[in-house]
């Protein structure tokens, strides 16, 4: 039997409105819904291959995918393995990483909790979400919402088996704080591909040395790189080129409070003083304004 995933991160880093926290006092800005959805996804894909399944990544990069771009992809793959492979020999599903959103602001009700997402009456996704459901409830403790029948692009265009996750809520103060945590990540992404295993068949394999979850230091962290921007004009750029050298990014303020040094530190945006102490190397890619900024980037990674 071919075992075959499709996973989806969901929405772009930067293009879809309003997909983010409020912001975040603590951080100085908003955490995009991206920055927990891809790397959860990718911990997910991880721990799927590592037990032989194939994973195909229908909204690979930073952009917003289109919803009919990523629904026509998934099914080309559908059909691409059924032709190959013949219906009876392979098992094709579709996992969908998202983080839920109530009105967008901290006040008020905050609904918290996790949820899986399902098309009405698809028995087969409503098997799978049972698999993965289960497993999400045993990390970290938050509401279970139960498996919601939705009508949603994402699964009803999918001529497979295919789930929506829901793994918190951004506008909940203590759960948008989680989006950024890669030990619930790590762990999200985890439980998840233990419940497509289940569905599956296969038995979940723990590493031998499995890796501790990461824990609170008081000495310093040392990172090979990192970008750096001094406000929300420079957002973008810096989120541009923090994707190019697959590197964190860091708004002034919460570099501030992280206990980390960086061997390379390019700043975008803004003056350069006071960062001597977090780094061995400055890289001033601050221009007079943001254009100017972008204008250096571009030239600095030779585009």
């Amino acid at each position: 039997m071919i075992y075959v995933v499709l996973r989806d991160a969901g929405h772009g880093l930067r293009d879809t409105p309003g997909k983010r926290t409020p912001y975040i006092p603590s951080l100085g800005r908003a955490i995009r819904e991206n920055e927990f959805n891809e790397p959860t996804a990718q911990y997910f894909e991880d721990e799927l291959k590592r037990h032989g399944v194939i994973v195909h990544d229908i909204s690979p990069g930073t952009k917003d995918i289109p919803l009919t771009q990523r629904t026509d992809e998934a099914n080309r793959l559908l059909n691409h393995y059924i032709r190959k492979y013949g219906a009876a020999n392979v098992r094709v599903v579709l996992v969908s990483f998202h983080f839920n959103a109530f009105d967008g602001s901290f006040s008020g009700s905050n609904p918290s909790g996790i949820s899986v997402h399902i098309q009405p009456r698809s028995n087969y996704a409503r098997e799978l979400a049972e698999c993965v459901g289960k497993y999400l409830r045993q990390g970290t403790k938050q509401v279970w919402r139960g498996i919601v029948e939705q009508n949603l692009h994402i699964t009803r265009e999918f001529d497979g088996v295919g789930i929506l996750l829901e793994l918190g809520f951004m506008d909940h103060p203590e759960e948008a704080m989680l989006m950024l945590n890669k030990a619930f990540q790590k762990e999200q992404g985890t439980e998840a591909a233990k419940g497509v295993l289940e569905y599956f068949g296969l038995q979940y394999k723990p590493l031998k040395n499995p890796v501790a979850k990461p824990q609170q230091k008081e000495e310093e962290e040392v990172i090979k790189m990192a970008v750096v921007v001094y406000s929300d004009a420079d957002l973008s750029v810096g989120y541009d080129l923090a994707n190019e050298k697959k590197c964190g990014l860091y708004n002034r303020k919460s570099l501030a409070n992280e206990q980390l040094k960086i061997n390379e530190l390019m700043v975008v945006g803004g003056p350069t003083e006071g960062l001597e102490k977090k780094t061995n190397r400055v890289i001033n890619l601050s221009g007079a304004n943001r254009w100017d900024t972008r204008k250096k980037v571009i030239s600095y990674l030779g585009k």
